[in-house]
């Protein structure tokens, strides 16, 4: 079967009722044309391989019934600018939830007016909120994210909010109530405070029309990358300490790796995403955004945990298995695809990451991942063609869109059904070879992404050539998305740019336990994630 020529991609849209304009055809059938080395190799399969994998095989690896999660518990926290830090503070007296909330929305406005991070201020709700929770911490009933002041992408519901998913096509109505992650955080005790901005529909490009970019806190000129874009430069700017985001091909660790946090991209069905805007059934996942591993550990362990509306939640069995350090444990560092396109800055920060492990009693063990190399391209034609399909029903007003976001999801118009499913066997055999590697080791260390943080026209710079955004930002996240493996995007420094650098650790399905103690002892022997970039105009603040 040969692949579409730009005539015959407008013929197969045009029968599906889409109408394109030259320019859009033309992107589409560069797109197509740069994934088609992938997709022939899906086709040209031998017939056995399809027998063997089936593609509904994908969910069931993840939810295999010997699966079980570790106890991810309070890890050492060193950072008074943390939650720790700050509920320690509320215990003693030292603050107050009604000063924190306040502090918190003085600096979002203050970021916001430097940054653009922030689609809404929600003062009235979270005014109530830090009242209720001042009473608890006097009656000495605080649960145990009492007071802490949290973001939230908007992508994600809060009830009597907007959700805006970063467009003009969407939210004018209050959401009527609050998706799962939300209501689980204020269930302990957590306030949100703010909408974060977000690429249009979280595929969108750096530039979206109704909102505009999200600039970088360590370079203003810079994007802080996307898809959770608004909710990492909150973060990083000191303005709340925590944020949630949502990840489909790294839009949590992205934004993470470029502006010096740690984000986890959990295993697919750990965290709810009932109420989340959606975009793709099979990569799409929620996560949080925090400075370092302690903090995430606290929230994931609130935000975990199964939701009867989500059909794909699922977490199994909690069980006590974690150790408290790393001796012993074995890292694979692959290569291949995952590291022949990155900047040599980005490489020296994983081989610190690595060489710190190693020297707190890690072992380095040969891993490869060979189907890495394909990735890429075919977890794109899963999830542009899924949101393809979400988005159709709108197709008439897909010229009010980013012209970014109907390019990338146009691509999803055309793909024929049996390259979707055999993209879906493609998952199931890339899940095969991490049980290869996972049968003798414990982690996975990568770089999160190729490149410092991308241009605001879209590119990135790696070893002094220029790239196309896209063809770089997730050639490891896409890995965890495909597979469903949890991701943890590490800060390890900085490049000459003044920009953070990053690695990514890959644990097995429901290890974030894992994942987590080993960023947290990292943290423990180095300062990367205590840096905070040149603050933004504070008069009220007392941090």
């Amino acid at each position: 079967m040969s692949f579409p020529t730009a005539d015959g991609l407008r013929d197969q849209a045009a029968r599906l009722g889409f109408t394109l304009d030259d320019d859009l055809v033309e992107a589409m059938h560069t797109a197509v044309a740069g994934a088609e080395p992938a997709i022939t190799a899906l086709r040209d399969r031998p017939r056995a391989m399809d027998l063997a994998a089936d593609p509904a095989d994908g969910d069931r690896w993840v939810r295999r019934p010997d699966r079980t999660a570790g106890v991810v518990g309070n890890l050492p926290d060193d950072d008074p600018d943390g939650i720790g830090g700050l509920l320690a503070a509320y215990a003693a007296g030292e603050r107050t939830p009604e000063d924190e909330i306040a502090r918190a929305l003085h600096d979002l406005r203050a970021a916001h007016e430097e940054l653009n991070c922030t689609i809404r201020f929600l003062d009235d709700r979270a005014a109530a909120s830090a009242a209720e929770s001042a009473r608890r911490w006097r009656d000495g009933t605080a649960r145990p994210l009492e007071g802490v002041p949290f973001g939230v992408k908007d992508v994600i519901d809060v009830a009597g909010v907007p959700t805006t998913a970063g467009s003009w096509c969407h939210g004018d109505a209050p959401a009527a109530t609050s998706a799962e992650v939300v209501r689980r955080l204020e269930a302990a005790g957590a306030i949100p405070v703010s909408k974060d901005g977000t690429t249009e529909f979280a595929v969108g490009g750096p530039n979206p029309p109704r909102f505009g970019p999200v600039r970088n806190p360590w370079h203003r000129e810079r994007w802080a990358g996307g898809s959770s874009t608004g909710s990492a430069a909150a973060v990083a700017a000191g303005a709340v300490p925590f944020a949630l985001g949502t990840d489909v091909g790294g839009s949590v660790r992205l934004p993470s790796a470029w502006t010096g946090l740690t984000g986890l991209k959990p295993t697919a069905g750990a965290i709810s995403r009932s109420g989340v805007v959606p975009l793709s059934w099979t990569a799409e996942t929620v996560g949080p955004i925090a400075h370092g591993a302690a903090d995430v550990a606290r929230v994931f362990e609130v935000l975990a945990g199964t939701d009867d509306r989500d059909p794909r939640s699922w977490r199994p069995v909690v069980v006590e298995n974690a150790p408290s350090d790393v001796r012993g444990l074995r890292i694979a560092v692959p290569g291949g695809a995952l590291t022949e396109l990155c900047d040599a800055e980005v490489r020296a920060g994983v081989d610190a990451l690595v060489a710190e492990l190693v020297d707190a009693g890690a072992e380095v063990v040969p891993g490869e991942i060979p189907g890495a190399a394909a990735a890429l391209a075919i977890g794109y034609l899963i999830v542009f063609t899924e949101a393809a399909t979400l988005h159709r029903v709108d197709r008439d007003r897909w010229g009010d869109y980013d012209p970014v976001v109907v390019r990338r999801i146009s691509q999803g118009i055309t793909t024929p059904a049996q390259d979707y499913l055999r993209a879906q066997q493609f998952r199931v055999e890339l899940q095969r070879e991490l049980d290869a590697v996972f049968a003798h080791a414990d982690l996975v260390v990568v770089p999160t992404c190729p490149s410092t943080a991308p241009r605001l026209d879209g590119t990135v710079v790696v070893d002094g050539v220029e790239y196309p955004l896209y063809a770089a930002q997730s050639r490891s996240t896409m890995l965890g998305n495909l597979t469903g493996v949890p991701g943890l995007a590490v800060p390890t420094g900085f490049a000459a740019d003044g920009c953070p650098t990053s690695a990514q650790l890959i644990a097995p399905p429901h290890a974030e336990a894992t994942a987590l103690r080993a960023a947290q002892v990292f943290q423990s022997r180095t300062a990367h994630h205590r840096l905070r970039p040149a603050p933004v105009t504070r008069k009220t603040s007392d941090r």
